[in-house]
């Protein structure tokens, strides 16, 4: 570990208003990432949901962004914050519902003051992309990445957030909230969840959860909202993380001439509130709606985070589940003992949750005989009934895994995170990797011993489902945006900040150090050298993938579970994990891609390894039966997900028979398919030439002499099949294909339009633009017309879809989705639907648009493991350089008036192919077919059961 500190370092500072500072210097990748972290969650307001909505109303603006004139909107505002107190107060409906019409109104008054989105203009005016935040129990973080010229720009912005926060525009945000909330309980399992997570951890805060009850969320309060921004928003309860692509000397002073302006102060202390333990074995039963399927948890008393246990029970966890699949757990399912068991640690601060997740068998296994086994296998690790070999090996797995959590900024950045809401230093992660090789396999029984008690909670499933909390469409006027396309007076004065002329970083040239070597004509090798620590990472590309093949999504799922003609799946895995190596498989539409890594040291002997898997696997008969056990399992949830369904109700509209969806196996095929099926698809794949990446500490010649005399990659035969193209259906008149799903909250809509040929490279950066502009962006028509302004969306996007660079006769189509609580569907397609016929055009917001483009090229510089894959995928689409340079390049060149060319050559006029995914009883189907011919399907019409 010392040469990983010498190499990451990380410096803690103080500003002379408390606030933290940890600062990571990284020159890899030319962007930063940047983060505020506040030491406040949803703990501070149990099941309020205060903190996170508190959260999207941080991206409203202050009392200088966001607003023409703050004074005269203030009084507006605190009129609103006034009749929201009232509103808490108020039992009686009618009454209600005329203040609720009273804060609408108040709300479109004061929308005559506001500049809508202006802090997301802000960031993506100074080179931010991938602007976000998240709520969690023990805090929230705002975060983005960054271009390095616009530091100062940076900490002045989002310091200046943090100041003097404006809550406007609250009644449509909340409406937000409401949606987002839809989406939660529309997910498997996702009112089990929150009913578990009560009954496991009452009374303490951690029993509510995160987004809060319908109920407060029906009542919230300002002045509630107002006092935790005064509580816990202080400089001494924050941190700021940045790490990438600057000078600490540099930035600190900007740093302190910013973020010192927070307030000072202390925030307050709550008691921690002490969870009562289980007497015996307490009994849960919980309902989801899966049919034919048990589910089992085992729930035990955890730890916190921070505990002196925490290393040592990580350990002990990875006896029971590992990346080589080789655990006690895992040792079940492969040998068919049980479908699934695995085991899970969440530490949060106060509290833990140590269970472990079991699926008895589909047929007549009972959740006792299952637990019975579960149970035998937590007793080989209390009673240290596990090799030396073993546990030193998965001693080195966990390094292997803390290690490679710090070879990125971002990945980086949000181990930083995590620390500093845990009351940690950058040290103690160090120092918990040191701690790995200081555990002893006494430690390791010790914590089995002591979590894994007889006093736990036992769940069990029963099928059926929780009754949802559907709120009705509120009567509300949208709001009007009379100053989207100004500036307010801060932003003017920001445009006065000098800035350094950067040059855009691009993944080619002199820009990179990726060597690159033809091992054969169908065969060409990348190596990127690892600047931070000793481990490898090579990957296998055939180019031959799923269209082509739609068993390889079986095959990749296959091989995960098998061994070799000579060794079982779990001797030949311990021989991998042995030498710290792992290996999996993933199929794409136009690949097949073997993965390896592990430490330099042991590359050879891993190599070794990989062949004789590759020239031997070996699938038997009870793996094709395990595979149609998780088959049965995954189907069962498919058809209970409102997004899985949506996702194959779209492939089918737009590809038909070619959907992989329909050209999957069903159980009934997968059943009569034999061992030798799969063994010789394995072989023929490996037939295909295609791309071999790797990065690691050897050089060029050493990996492909090493490639060669082992693995004898030059012998392949057939060039890759590349670009595979699936032809889309083209529609001559508009059409709506609904999908019926009784018991959801919301509908999914989505949208089709096929468009021409894009074989022009301007006409391609068009196409992206025509994207960024109507629905790929914050600031885009579709995210602002359907979620800021009238709150009939969390999620919505927009993108037109542009085929493979070389398939110059596979016309792109444009593809539309949101979700929206049932009786907004109409009305929100009503919005997109005028979007695309009549397309408004706002030269100020192209503008924004070209920005948002140009910041993501800027910022994509790929991480130095990421190196080999990025050039090979340029030149694998025909490029011999980074197509981001032309992209910059021709966007400039770009305005309004061609992203008017492109929308009326292939949006305007064409037929729009509508599909949704919801619940018929909640919305007026009569009205919806006058978006086209209404067609009805059912599962077994986009699904190959």
């Amino acid at each position: 570990m010392e040469l990983l500190e010498q190499k990451i370092i990380c410096t803690t500072h103080v500003l002379d208003n408390g606030l933290t500072v940890w600062l990571n210097e990284d020159h890899t990748q030319p962007k930063v990432f940047g983060a505020v972290v506040v030491n406040a969650g949803a703990k501070e307001c149990p099941n309020t949901g205060i903190a996170h909505y508190f959260e999207h109303m941080m991206f409203k603006g202050t009392d200088n962004i966001g607003t023409v004139d703050y004074e005269k909107e203030k009084v507006l505002l605190d009129c609103i914050e006034r009749k929201y107190d009232q509103l808490a107060q108020t039992r009686d409906e009618r009454e209600r519902k005329d203040i609720q019409q009273e804060i609408n109104r108040l709300n479109i008054q004061a929308a005559e003051y506001v500049i809508p989105n202006e802090f997301e203009k802000l960031i993506s005016r100074y080179g931010g992309t991938k602007l976000n935040a998240g709520t969690s129990f023990d805090y929230t973080v705002y975060y983005n990445t960054f271009s390095p010229q616009y530091m100062e720009q940076w900490a002045e912005i989002n310091s200046e957030r943090l100041l003097h926060p404006v809550f406007r525009l609250f009644q449509n945000e909340l409406e937000t909230v409401y949606e987002e909330k839809n989406m939660y309980s529309d997910q498997i399992g996702g009112i089990s969840v929150d009913y578990l997570k009560e009954r496991f951890f009452s009374p303490h805060p951690y029993a509510y959860p995160v987004i809060g009850s319908t109920e407060n969320l029906k009542n919230p309060r300002l002045s509630e909202m107002r006092k935790f921004f005064d509580d816990y928003y202080v400089a001494s309860n924050m941190g700021l993380i940045l790490s990438g692509d600057f000078s600490t000397s540099d930035v600190l002073p900007v740093l302190e001439r910013t973020f010192s302006r927070i307030r000072k102060g202390s925030a307050p202390k709550m008691p921690v509130v002490s969870l009562p333990e289980f007497r015996g074995k307490e009994q849960m039963k919980l309902k989801v709606p899966m049919p034919f399927v048990k589910m089992m948890a085992m729930c035990f008393r955890g730890i916190p985070a921070s505990h002196p246990d925490e290393v040592a029970l990580r350990v002990a966890l990875s006896l029971l589940n590992n990346t080589n699949g080789t655990g006690l757990l895992d040792r079940l399912t492969i040998e068919h003992k049980v479908t699934a068991a695995v085991a899970y640690n969440d530490c949060m601060n106060e509290a833990g949750i140590l269970a472990i997740f079991v699926m008895p068998k589909l047929l007549f296994q009972s959740y006792s005989s299952a637990e019975e086994l579960v149970w035998k296998q937590i007793a080989c690790i209390q009673n240290g009934d596990f090799s030396d070999d073993t546990f030193q090996s998965l001693k080195l797995e966990q390094k292997r895994e803390y290690m490679s959590a710090l070879e990125d900024i971002s990945s980086r950045a949000h181990v930083m995170m995590r620390l500093f809401s845990q009351k940690k230093k950058w040290e103690d992660y160090l120092k918990e990797v040191d701690r790995i090789n200081s555990i002893t396999k006494e430690d390791v029984m010790a914590v089995a011993n002591r979590y894994f008690t007889k006093n736990y909670l036992h769940v069990t499933k029963s099928t059926g489902r929780y009754k949802k909390d559907n709120l009705p469409k509120p009567d509300y006027i949208p709001i009007s945006a009379h100053h989207q396309h100004e500036k307010s007076a801060y932003a003017k004065r920001l445009e006065q900040m000098p800035v350094k002329e950067m040059s855009p970083h691009f993944a080619d040239g002199n820009e990179v150090n990726v060597a690159r070597r033809a091992l054969s004509s169908n065969v060409t090798l990348y190596v990127s050298p690892n600047p931070v620590n000793d481990i490898f990472s090579l990957d296998i590309h055939y180019g031959i993938g799923r269209i082509k093949y739609p068993l390889l999504s079986q095959l990749a799922n296959c091989l995960s579970i098998v061994g070799t003609k000579e060794e079982s799946y779990s001797v030949f895995h311990e021989r991998l994990r042995q030498l710290g190596s792992v290996l999996s498989f993933e199929d794409t539409d136009s690949e097949f891609i073997i993965h390896v890594s592990g430490f330099d040291s042991t590359i050879r002997e891993t190599l070794l390894l990989v062949k004789e898997f590759m020239q031997n696997a070996k699938v038997e008969k009870r793996n094709i039966r395990q595979l149609k056990d998780e088959m049965k399992v995954a189907e069962k949830a498919f058809c209970n997900s409102n997004e899985s369904l949506a996702q194959a109700l779209f492939e089918n509209v737009v590809f038909g028979a070619n959907s992989p969806f329909l050209a999957k196996p069903s159980l009934r095929e997968l059943g009569k398919m034999e061992g030798t099926d799969f063994e010789s698809l394995f072989e023929e794949i490996q037939e295909y030439g295609g791309d071999v990446l790797y990065c690691g500490n050897l050089e060029l010649g050493q990996v492909a002499d090493m490639l060669e005399s082992i693995l004898h990659l030059s012998e392949i035969k057939f060039s890759r099949i590349y670009p595979a193209i699936r032809p889309k259906h083209l529609y001559t008149s508009p059409k709506v294909y609904f999908l019926d799903m009784k018991g959801v909250s919301q509908s999914i809509v989505c949208g089709y339009i096929l468009g021409d040929l894009v074989d022009k490279p301007i006409e391609r950066c068009a196409s992206k633009l025509f994207s960024a502009y109507f629905g790929n962006d914050m600031s885009s028509l579709m995210f602002q017309e359907m979620r800021e302004y009238r709150s009939y969306a969390y999620q919505v996007n927009g993108q037109y879809r542009l085929p493979s660079n070389l398939a110059n006769e596979d016309p792109g189509y444009f593809q539309m989705c949101f979700s929206t609580q049932s009786d907004k569907t109409l009305d929100a397609i009503a919005v997109l639907d005028g979007l695309i016929k009549n397309m408004p055009l706002y030269p100020e917001q192209v503008e924004m648009a070209k920005q948002n483009i140009c910041n993501r090229a800027n910022n994509a510089f790929p991480s130095f493991r990421d190196l080999p894959a990025k050039v090979a995928a340029y030149h694998q689409e025909g490029f011999d350089h980074d197509p981001n340079r032309d992209l910059i390049e021709h966007i400039k060149s770009l305005n309004v008036d061609d992203v008017d060319a492109f929308y009326q050559k292939h949006i305007k006029g064409r037929p729009v192919v509508y599909m949704i995914v919801g619940n018929s009883k909640r919305i007026d189907m009569g009205k919806l077919a006058n978006y086209g011919d209404l067609e009805k399907l059912r599962i077994n019409d986009i699904y190959n059961k």
